[in-house]
């Protein structure tokens, strides 16, 4: 990792994750009683260049050659303004996406990505009077941002929170399962959903990969090192200084192999941390990852980066793909808006609706299965009522009603992709997890391990980067444990020769980490897809998903409510687990 965020930024960060009640909705976030994400320089020039970077003597201030790397329908360029807007350009037929974004650039305007498969253009600029130009540009149907010019300073801080750690792990390692690395005592996701019987038909192959859709991956962790396909991973993320801090490096864009936040390490730790006689092993510990970096260093997922991640899960041939996430601002974003909206902000989250959905439906088509997190709301997907947590940046958070019938929870509401309600080892539905009063509705499709939220022992313990344990003083900077870091619960598990209390300069520990969230939830039901495509071979999203759900162990709906609602529904499908609690080994059977 090229660089961290200050002391102070973290601290603030720390300070929301550690926060008490429960958030408002998101799929990455956390436990926030103001409902926010739990749960982004100088460049080398004013204008961009005139091809993308993809060799190593390309310009070196605008990033690594990795992440500017074309796939077959998304380009990216390096950042000339980044202290600017970012706006979302919408090309009529997307067939004419190369020539507007000439067009652009040829007129100087300073682009930073273009997506081909969905018709959308990007570009990052300080000048106010982008949009009015580029709607005359031959061929533009929508010019639209997050944050409108008009709307002026914004405090970021309110957006920067994550999956919430749990407070303790018990002081005994729990014996793992034959032939386990040294951590699976700790793993009761991985019981619950019969991972061990899944993993003596097939631990994944290979040839199988799932695109982790996230803040990024340590690539330098131990047990993920051997596990991600670095040639194939990507960043479409660019520092926002005004909610990410002072950028790292020159270009904004952290390299490749890094994660700040640490949240897409965990996912990825879950799906496929490797079984090397270290730490713990993922659900599909044989298969491999695609490092999709669309997260911010703060956790906001928006929508270009978002959009360009999902189209290059399909150009760079992921079998999966997981999304831990909603897309900001807008926890439900509103065909027409929601009262109150102002135009601005009604044609941000049409453009939102339409370009995600174009995203998933072309990337379906090309075979990904695509599994999302439903949310930690703790609310009622079919009937939410009032969101009082939009928009979380760009503009005054404040209570708008929502119409279930106009309304998306985006990536999760799409057709077809899976959602995924979270539980804890009881098979109890997380009181943080969101539901579904309306089975018909198809807004939940099955349930996994999230954690329920009471203490570490119920959450999930899984790969956690080492900069930023060591930017919150929980890992010193010898690459050992600090007594808050043993008291926060974090574990270290280190190969044969480095004893507990021994340093380590060279990084041959690993560090582990519980968090709670249906973010956690999602990647148990990814490494199962895996394991599905791996034991029983190529097999289409729609067949992927109906083996997911038939081997899913019923769970009908309990004596007691959760506090989102009432549960309606059968065991075979109802509006708290769906068809089920995911079930690795009769998945694979």
């Amino acid at each position: 990792m090229a660089g961290t965020r200050t002391t102070a930024r973290r601290a603030a960060v720390l300070a929301g994750l550690l926060s008490v009640g429960l958030a408002a909705g998101c799929s990455v976030g956390p436990f926030g009683t103001d409902g926010s994400r739990s749960s982004s320089g100088t460049a080398s020039s004013g204008t961009p260049s005139d091809s993308p970077s993809d060799s190593p003597s390309a310009d070196p201030t605008s990033g690594t050659a990795a992440e500017h790397r074309p796939t077959t329908h998304v380009t990216t360029y390096p950042v000339a303004e980044p202290e600017g807007i970012e706006w979302v350009v919408v090309v009529g037929d997307p067939v004419d996406t190369d020539a507007v974004a000439t067009r652009l650039r040829d007129a100087g305007e300073p682009v930073t990505s273009m997506n081909t498969a969905v018709g959308m253009i990007t570009v990052r600029t300080e000048d106010d009077g982008f949009a009015a130009r580029a709607k005359g540009v031959d061929g533009v149907s929508r010019v639209v941002t997050d944050r409108d010019p008009a709307w002026g300073d914004i405090d970021g801080s309110d957006a920067s929170s994550l999956a919430r750690p749990g407070t303790s792990v018990p002081g005994e390692t729990p014996r793992p399962p034959k032939g386990g690395d040294p951590l699976d005592g700790h793993l009761w996701g991985m019981r619950l959903i019969h991972a061990n019987a899944a993993q003596r038909v097939t631990p994944g192959s290979p040839d199988v990969t799932v695109a982790v859709i996230d803040t990024g991956i340590d690539s330098s962790h131990p047990d993920l090192a051997d596990v991600v396909d670095t040639e194939r991973s990507r960043t479409y993320v660019t520092d926002r200084p005004e909610i990410d801090g002072p950028c790292e490096v020159e270009s904004c864009i952290d390299p490749l192999g890094s994660d700040p936040s640490g949240h897409g390490t965990h996912v990825a730790g879950t799906i496929a941390a490797a079984r090397n006689g270290l730490g713990v092993t993922g659900v599909a510990s044989g298969v491999r990852l695609i490092d999709l970096r669309a997260g911010s260093d703060t956790g906001m997922f928006f929508l270009g980066p978002s959009v360009n991640a999902i189209t290059a899960a399909a150009d760079l041939e992921a079998d999966v793909a997981n999304m831990s996430f909603y897309i900001d601002p807008w926890r439900y974003a509103c065909e027409g808006g929601a009262e109150g909206d102002t135009p601005e902000q009604v044609a941000m989250q049409e453009v939102t609706i339409d370009l995600t959905r174009r995203a998933i439906a072309d990337a379906r088509e090309r075979g990904v299965t695509f599994v999302a997190s439903t949310g930690n709301g703790g609310g009622d997907l079919a009937d939410p009522g009032i969101d009082a947590t939009s928009p979380n940046y760009g503009g005054d958070t404040r209570e708008r009603t929502i119409d279930p019938e106009r309304c998306l929870s985006l990536p999760s509401d799409v057709d077809d992709v899976i959602g995924v309600t979270a539980v804890g080892p009881d098979r109890e539905l997380a009181s943080y997890s969101d539901m579904s009063s309306d089975p018909d509705a198809d807004l939940v499709d099955i349930t996994a391990p999230g954690g329920d939220g009471i203490d570490a022992a119920s959450a999930i313990l899984s790969t956690y980067p080492r900069a930023p344990l060591q930017e919150e003083g929980l890992v010193d900077r010898g690459g050992r444990l600090t007594a808050y870091g043993r008291d926060d619960g974090v574990l270290r598990s280190c190969p044969d020769g480095i004893e507990d209390g021994d340093p380590d300069p060279d990084g041959r520990c690993g560090f582990y980490r519980t968090l709670v969230g249906t973010s956690m939830a999602s990647p148990h039901v990814s490494g199962t897809a895996a394991l599905v495509l791996s034991a029983k071979g190529d097999r289409s999203p729609d067949e992927v998903a109906e083996v997911l759900g038939s081997t899913a162990r019923r769970l009908g709906c309990p004596v007691s409510a959760s506090p989102a609602g009432e549960c309606v529904g059968t065991p075979a499908d109802n509006g708290y687990f769906g068809r089920g609690l995911v079930n690795a080994g009769a998945a694979v059977g």
